[in-house]
């Protein structure tokens, strides 16, 4: 009985380990309040805030098979994404589609609408995701959410 209790508790610690690894590793989070609202409208790019808002920024490192696991974020999240040429990282939406952002490129995520980003295990080196949240003043930046019903099948 005891080998069995032993097996289980290694199990386990081993799995916690390995999905630990699994894990992107984020940065500091600098956060800052804006003085006033945006509206901005010029060479074809709009912004507009109503009420208080958030900016942070944040840097994310992704290792070759990490994942962000499933989550969304409050507001809008601008990602632009460093790594060596041929590496990449893969977000899926809310309707299990995928897009792939290669290194120097970039994409957003925003609203209640759950995604995730992973880093492909053949990625042969770290990817960075460099990203300026923006949001309602004092919101979090990230909110863990359940896998949207495509990806539970």
């Amino acid at each position: 009985m005891r080998k069995i209790v032993w097996l289980i508790l290694a199990a386990a610690v081993f799995g916690i380990v390995g999905y630990a690894l699994a894990a992107p590793s984020p940065g500091p989070q600098y956060r800052g309040t804006l003085v006033q609202p945006i509206h901005a409208n010029k060479d074809g790019v709009k912004v507009k805030t109503r009420r208080s808002t958030d900016l942070i920024a944040q840097d994310i490192v992704y290792h070759p098979g990490d994942n962000s696991g499933w989550h969304y974020h409050p507001g809008v999240v601008l990602i632009e994404v460093t790594g060596p040429a041929g590496n990449v990282l893969v977000f899926h939406d809310q309707h299990c589609r995928t897009f792939t952002i290669p290194a120097n490129g970039a994409f957003y995520e925003t609203g209640h609408k759950p995604g995730l980003v992973d880093s492909p295990s053949s990625n042969t080196s770290d990817v960075t995701a460099h990203a300026m949240y923006i949001l309602p003043t004092g919101a979090p930046p990230r909110v863990n959410t359940d896998p949207p019903p495509c990806a539970r099948r």
